[in-house]
């Protein structure tokens, strides 16, 4: 243990964190029920005590997973905290929680994590903090969305593909399985904020990027009403604020991960970019499972669908550059966005409709270029056979419509780029000619004295789609 004179845990930075938590793992741990935890930490802690400050040795085939400790000290410190985040017990589970998001928010955990078929110390501690999201409480949820946004954040790990995957499964399970309306909104905030930050390093290629903080605002949907509650409102923005809070300022001496713009994978792209990759499909394929025509009544299921492609228009949204020239990114978008767009329109749920016309105005306004076969398909879909009254659609799918093109009026080119990719095209349909003659439908029906007046669809209030 330490000596009297010097700090619990040792002199180093990370022991300086490591140690008191460590401490607070003993006192609160049921000696005969963890008593192989109470050695691991005692035996951590006594490594900690012994150990100097070395400096990094980016030679060593087997670097330290903690900055300036030693590979022994720090396996013998994840392995102590491993134990505890796997204890199931809140009183063991709290303090190492916190240990782990303060290395992770001063940049003392290194390297890469939750790659597949990795079993280091660092890719089991990232799993033991995804567990401790279905304890079923309250502060236990909280503390764990709280180190996953610190994970995605820190430019000193990375993240690997299962373990970007398996982190937003538990940011999901938070979302539609906590008792906590205050969790779920939190929850869904630490989802759409991870998605910023992975995206927005995919676009520079780098891992030490600046990001904004996710604004509630942006994220408010029609269905979750349970959710519109101002003090629940200010709960989940101040979780994510103080989150998020000093991650442009990184500390004094810890290293920052390296450009991996020159570590590339087969097709020529860093490990970066496959990784943001592979965590769009995935929430693609989770936009496309979570409900299925045969069983649309099933609410959990439905939220889960609505949070999937509201999670979706903001990547599109925020789509930079490099999505429009990357083949990959672009086909990806092709086989796995339009195909989940394809799925879900076939269902009758009015805020599913919303955010698919949502993410149709994105992908018009920003990848038309590189999807006019598939957007030739969306926009009769969509748009067209709604204008146009086939199998009845509602009031409310009218009005979703009219604000749709609303939007895309405002932006000329796009108007022009119709006119000329399709009916321009001898073997494309004439859709700029089907949209003019549709949007003459409130006329002709005023015409007729049919209640679809354009004075009766005026004073009525247009559904919010949010930009």
């Amino acid at each position: 243990m330490a000596s009297p004179t010097s700090p619990l845990g040792g002199s180093t930075p990370s022991g300086r964190v490591l140690g008191p938590a460590l401490d607070r793992v003993i006192k609160n741990a049921a000696w005969r029920k963890h008593s192989a935890l109470v050695a691991a930490a005692k035996a951590a802690l006594d490594l900690l005590s012994s150990s100097s400050y070395p400096p990094p040795d980016p030679t060593s085939p087997h670097p330290s997973a903690l900055l300036g400790l030693p590979v022994a000290a720090a396996a013998a410190s994840l392995h102590a905290l491993i134990l505890a985040l796997e204890s199931a017990s809140p009183k063991v589970v709290d303090p190492a929680l916190d240990c782990v998001a303060k290395l992770l928010y001063h940049r003392l955990l290194l390297g890469d994590f939750g790659a597949a078929a990795d079993d280091s110390p660092a890719s089991r501690l990232l799993a033991a903090v995804l567990s401790c999201g279905a304890l079923n409480d309250d502060a236990m949820e909280l503390s764990t969305l709280r180190v996953l946004v610190a994970a995605a954040r820190c430019p000193s790990i990375a993240i690997r593909g299962d373990g970007l995957g398996q982190m937003l499964k538990t940011c999901y399970n938070i979302y539609l399985s906590s008792s906590s309306s205050a969790n779920q909104l939190c929850a869904k905030l630490a989802l759409a904020q991870v998605l910023v930050i992975v995206f927005a390093r995919v676009e520079v290629d780098s891992m030490d990027v600046r990001v904004q903080t996710v604004l509630i605002s942006d994220m408010m949907d029609m269905s979750d009403r349970s959710l519109n509650d101002s003090s629940i409102v200010l709960v989940a923005q101040g979780f994510i604020n103080e989150a998020m809070e000093g991650s442009d300022v990184p500390e004094p001496g810890t290293p920052v991960a390296t450009d991996e713009a020159d570590e590339t994978e087969e097709g020529g792209m860093s490990k970066i970019r496959e990784d943001g990759l592979a965590l769009f499909k995935n929430l693609c394929k989770l936009s496309m499972k979570l409900s299925t025509p045969d069983n649309p009544e099933d609410q959990v299921l439905l939220r889960g669908k609505v949070l999937s492609l509201e999670l979706l228009k903001m990547v599109v949204d925020n789509a930079g550059p490099f999505w429009r020239i990357n083949d990959k990114y672009l086909g990806a978008i092709k086989q796995y966005l339009c195909l989940s767009l394809l799925k879900n329109s076939a269902l009758s749920a009015m805020s599913i409709f919303q955010l698919l016309c949502a993410i149709f105005v994105g992908l018009l306004s920003r990848f038309r270029s590189g999807l006019k076969e598939e957007l030739g398909i969306f926009f009769p879909m969509l748009v067209l056979r709604v204008l146009e009254n086939v199998h009845q659609p509602s009031f409310l799918q009218k009005m979703t419509v009219l604000n749709l093109l609303e939007k895309i009026c405002k932006e000329s080119q796009v108007l022009i780029d119709i006119f000329v990719n399709y009916d321009c095209d001898v073997d494309a349909p004439n859709i700029f000619e089907r949209y003019l003659q549709d949007c003459q439908w409130p006329f002709k029906d005023c015409s007729r004295g049919s209640s679809w007046s354009y004075n009766n669809i005026n004073p009525s209030p247009r559904p919010n789609i949010s930009d």
